[in-house]
C-alpha cells in the first residue's frame, strides 16, 4: 500500500530513509507502544484532531511489528468518523483489553449506515476485495482493512446508539502484551 502522509501538518511522523515504500518511522514506538500511546498517535494523524476524545483502559502494550500499520489503520478509521459526522459532534475512542486480545471502538455521532450498505462494508473488512478505483468512497475502510489483514485484525462496523457509527478493532492476543506487575 502507498504510504499516505499524515493529514495533519503537526502530526509525529517521519519517512524513514532508506526504507521500502516510505514507511512511517516512530522511533518512540520501535519496540512496542503502550495501547494509550498508539490510539494517540492514530489521532495526531487525523485532520480534525480536536474532536476526537481518546479513553484508554488499560496498561497493555502492542507488538512494535505492528504498531505502525495499527496507528494507519485507527487514524482511517477515526478521520472516516470525523468526515461522516456533525463538525459540532465528538468522536471518541476507546481501548481495553477483552478475552481475545484489545479492542478498539471508534464511535461517531452522525446519520449512521444503512443496513445493506453497512453489511457490504462489513463483507469488504472481512475479505479485502482488490481494489478498485470506483470504490475511492471508501478508500480509507479499504486500506484499514488492508492493513487489518497484515495482523489477522478484526474490523467491523455497527450501529451507534447515538445515531452514528461505531468501528470495533479486535487485535488479536499475539499482538498484545500485559505489562509485568510491580515488585511490592
Amino acid at each position: 500500500l502507498p504510504y499516505r502522509p499524515p493529514q495533519h501538518p503537526h502530526a509525529p511522523a517521519c519517512r524513514e530513509p532508506g526504507h521500502p515504500g516510505g514507511r512511517v518511522a516512530r522511533p518512540w514506538l520501535a519496540a512496542s507502544g503502550t495501547a494509550d500511546r498508539v490510539l494517540r498517535a492514530a489521532v495526531a494523524e487525523v485532520e480534525d484532531y480536536t474532536r476526537i476524545m481518546v479513553i484508554s483502559r488499560t496498561e497493555a502494550a502492542l507488538a512494535g511489528s505492528a504498531v505502525a500499520d495499527l496507528i494507519h489503520l485507527i487514524a482511517e478509521l477515526a478521520e472516516n468518523a470525523t468526515i461522516f459526522s456533525p463538525p459540532n459532534t465528538p468522536v471518541r475512542i476507546l481501548g481495553d483489553t477483552v478475552g481475545k486480545g484489545l479492542a478498539v471502538e471508534i464511535e461517531d455521532r452522525g446519520l449512521g449506515i444503512s443496513d445493506e450498505p453497512l453489511a457490504d462494508i462489513n463483507r469488504d473488512l472481512a475479505d479485502p476485495p482488490q481494489f478498485d478505483l470506483s470504490g475511492s468512497d471508501r478508500l480509507g475502510l479499504f486500506v484499514a482493512a488492508r492493513l487489518a489483514a497484515r495482523h489477522d485484525i478484526k474490523i467491523s462496523l455497527r450501529p451507534s446508539v447515538h445515531g452514528g457509527t461505531t468501528a470495533i478493532v479486535l487485535i488479536p492476543l499475539p499482538l498484545v502484551t500485559q505489562p509485568e506487575p510491580a515488585d511490592s
